[in-house]
């Protein structure tokens, strides 16, 4: 069912260690909610100047907002043609300003400026693999000069070089055992060379570096520490990774090691509830 739904960004306040380590709670300052004709947005990134761009997959389209969440404007729509979208997923945002979009329904990735105009195009070839590609997930490391596509059918991570877009490697096959993904969905990167996976029915974060999977997070559970429906991922600077949950409502902080240290909540010291979140940033 298609609805008009509210994107909610909110400021991290990490000044109260005491709060978390005595109740696993990491309480937040609600700044703003966006709220636009949105119908099921999926991801969001934020660019220089704090520019905000919002994926509105089933519109077709990338609406952008300034840092205070006033609608500034949209591109795309739906089409194959370059610009265009056919139910885009995944978004990412370098630090020059470039907007990578996983243009699922189209099987390839879009390179934009930061105003929405088109400079390139990934086609993801389906040679050698069961099913056509299925771009959702994208995240960029300026470190190493790598952009990575999740396709999530066939339970693999493309690796591309930057700045060419030549495909390196491949990452994964399907399964549960490490360096295997079941449904690989949202990523990112800390630009350190290490780039975070969400393995959906896998029910875990898999942490990559260096064409391997090192270690995972999160298991499967609906007690803290344990995800049961993961559906985005991002790490902050500090190597804190915060992972949204689309079933359990929540987001709940691991530290670099994976060990679960917080879910997020309110200022009054109550859980942080979303009806089904996905991306973060």
């Amino acid at each position: 069912m298609n609805k008009v739904c509210a994107l909610t960004l909110t400021f991290i306040l990490l000044l109260w260690p005491q709060a978390v380590c005595a109740y696993q709670l990491l309480p937040l300052r609600h700044l703003f909610d966006i709220t636009h004709s949105f119908l099921q947005p999926t991801d969001v990134a934020v660019g220089k100047d704090r520019v905000i761009y919002v994926v509105d997959g089933v519109n077709h389209s990338i609406k952008v907002f300034n840092q205070g969440g006033d609608y500034w404007f949209s591109f795309g729509g739906k089409g194959t043609t370059p610009g265009r979208f056919d139910t885009p997923v995944g978004i990412t945002v370098d630090r020059t300003g470039k907007v990578y979009v996983a243009d699922t329904g189209n099987r390839r990735v879009q390179i934009f400026t930061s105003d929405g105009k088109v400079k390139q195009q990934i086609a993801l070839s389906s040679e050698n693999v069961k099913k056509p590609r299925d771009p959702v997930g994208i995240a960029v490391d300026e470190s190493i000069k790598r952009l990575y596509v999740s396709d999530n059918d066939n339970h693999q991570v493309l690796v591309y070089s930057l700045p060419d877009y030549n495909l390196l490697t491949v990452w994964g096959s399907e399964g549960s055992g490490m360096q295997q993904f079941r449904y690989p969905f949202l990523m990112d990167s800390n630009n350190e060379g290490a780039v975070f996976i969400v393995d959906v029915f896998n029910t875990r974060i898999q942490q990559w570096q260096g064409d391997r999977g090192l270690k995972s997070i999160g298991s499967w559970g609906v007690d803290l520490g344990q995800l049961y429906r993961p559906k985005g991922v991002c790490v902050d600077k500090n190597g804190l990774v915060f992972v949204s949950d689309s079933v359990l409502g929540v987001v709940q902080m691991f530290d670099s090691g994976g060990n679960f240290k917080a879910v997020l909540g309110t200022e009054k010291g109550e859980v942080l509830k979303w009806k089904t979140p996905m991306g973060i940033t």
